[in-house]
């Protein structure tokens, strides 16, 4: 065992003597986040920052108010602790199902990449109807989603735009303003979403045909619902978001996707400056990379 899982091993016994530890594995280390399995069946998870702490309360705040409004699994803290910087951290038990994963939906077609379709765009219906006082006053922030990407247009003319050739900076300010002056695009009735609905964050059964739960809501917000398709058309790509966008009746489909592949842009954007801001070479690379395979696709 690492000396970190040992650590925090260490604590989940102290506070939960209960629990009778008889291994422990890392599931990973996220940016704000590092989590571990316990017994095989307990998931505990240790925020490493404030902003970590901060959206770990705000789950634990809203899950149990979610879960009887959503049919995906989703999870359910049991076990709440207190690290040794005053940090919270918590367990709760594993959600059935494996993960799908960036590269999972491909090896989904037909009847089964159907059902998914509808089982996530149900998902996301619940989400949107759930009463957004209710979700502010369980700590979900408020999200002004255009004043957000007038923020990131800023930043990016400052220390992105530098660092590229004059025919990616124009595309970008181009995908900037097609956004920002367009009231169609900036007009929303604000809902809560997940705001991380990557297949990283999907679980479904064995053969991939069923979803059995969602987890990671630590970036949910109230905000505008079509932020969620985001990363359904960057890593499931735009059949698949068709699928669901048809499901939920939304109209004018192709004027829809336009509007997502601007949000997918900017999400490129924002990570190739949170590669510059950390200085690390070679995520500034994959960052130069991706807004490159952005332009190539949006020609």
């Amino acid at each position: 065992m690492k000396e970190q899982e040992r650590r925090y091993s260490a604590l989940i016994a102290d506070q939960f003597p209960e629990l009778h530890i008889r291994t422990v594995e890392s599931l990973g280390e996220g940016y704000r986040n590092f989590a571990v399995l316990v017994n095989g069946e307990w998931v505990f998870r240790f925020p490493k920052s404030q902003q970590g702490a901060d959206e770990l309360n705000k789950e634990m705040h809203l899950l149990p108010l979610l879960s009887e409004r959503v049919k995906a699994g989703i999870p359910k803290f049991v076990y709440r602790g207190t690290q040794e910087d005053g940090r919270p951290f918590a367990g709760y038990r594993k959600v059935e199902g494996e993960i799908l994963g960036e590269d999972g939906i491909a090896s989904v077609s037909g009847y089964a990449r159907e059902r998914l379709a509808i089982q996530l765009g149900d998902f996301m219906s619940d989400l949107n109807a759930f009463p957004v006082e209710t979700a502010i006053q369980a700590g979900v922030p408020v999200l002004q989603l255009a004043n957000e990407i007038q923020l990131l247009k800023d930043a990016a003319e400052r220390q992105v735009f530098p660092h590229l050739e004059p025919s990616s900076r124009d595309y970008l300010h181009r995908r900037f303003q097609a956004y920002l002056e367009n009231t169609a695009y900036t007009r929303y009735i604000p809902a809560l979403i997940h705001a991380d609905l990557s297949p990283d964050h999907f679980l479904t059964d064995s053969h991939r045909s069923v979803l059995t739960g969602i987890i990671d809501f630590g970036d949910a917000a109230i905000s505008d619902p079509d932020y969620d398709y985001l990363y359904l058309l960057e890593d499931c790509g735009e059949p698949f978001t068709r699928q669901v966008l048809a499901h939920r009746g939304e109209a004018d489909l192709d004027a829809r996707l336009q509007k997502i592949s601007l949000l997918v842009t900017f999400d490129q954007v924002r990570y190739l400056l949170e590669g510059l801001e950390s200085g690390d070479p070679d995520w500034i690379q994959e960052g130069l990379e991706l807004v490159e395979q952005d332009m190539q696709i949006n020609r």
